[in-house]
């Protein structure tokens, strides 16, 4: 009996001891390190202070580009509307801004960063560049319906960029400015107009 219960007050002993390292919690590190709550906790402040750089340099660079000349030199409701969409960009930022000063895991700046990464301002300036050309173009095809429809079009699906569009939605822009110079370009099957032969001396 006594050798019994010393056994049991040796298992329970040993369970004692292990109880603290067990009941810490842990969580899986990126790299396979198993690390504590704490460590958790730490690590989103040095990548929270990095995102937060890269917002403002973002935020920046749509500010600086909506109050360029190029976009001014636009007209005054392809202006407006380029603004508003800039605007309307900076404000998506804001948002993104706040999901990373509320984070409070490496979860949550993975989601934000992941966002952020999509959020590509380089989009407005090829935006710009479409609608620049289609009005340097808007001259040359005032006299052609079919120029003058590819033109709108083009304009329209450039103001519809935004910083998360797509290679393709870009693509789908230029394709209709290619699309009006083809039209405004002679074409090889045109005849050119025959001048009347002049009439013989009396």
């Amino acid at each position: 009996m006594i050798r019994t219960r010393r056994l049991t007050a040796t298992l329970v002993a040993t369970a004692a001891l292990a109880v603290p390292t067990a009941a810490l919690p842990t969580a899986v590190a990126a790299d396979g390190h198993a690390t504590t709550a704490s460590d958790a906790k730490a690590a989103p402040k040095a990548q929270t202070k990095q995102l937060l750089k890269d917002i403002a340099g973002k935020d920046k660079r749509l500010a600086r580009l909506a109050e360029s000349n190029a976009v001014a030199g636009l007209a005054d409701d392809t202006e407006g509307a380029l603004v508003a969409n800039l605007g309307a960009a900076q404000e998506d930022l804001a948002g993104i801004k706040t999901s990373v000063e509320a984070a409070d895991t490496t979860f949550d700046t993975r989601a934000a960063r992941k966002e952020l990464r999509s959020f590509r301002v380089v989009n407005f300036r090829l935006a710009l560049n479409v609608l620049k050309q289609a009005e340097g173009l808007a001259e040359a095809a005032a006299a052609d319906p079919e120029a003058v429809e590819h033109l709108a079009l083009a304009e329209e699906a450039a103001l519809a960029i935004t910083a998360t569009s797509t290679k393709a939605d870009i693509k789908a822009a230029r394709a209709h400015l290619q699309e009006a110079r083809a039209e405004l370009e002679p074409t090889e099957d045109t005849e050119p107009t025959e001048e009347p032969a002049p009439s013989p001396a009396a």
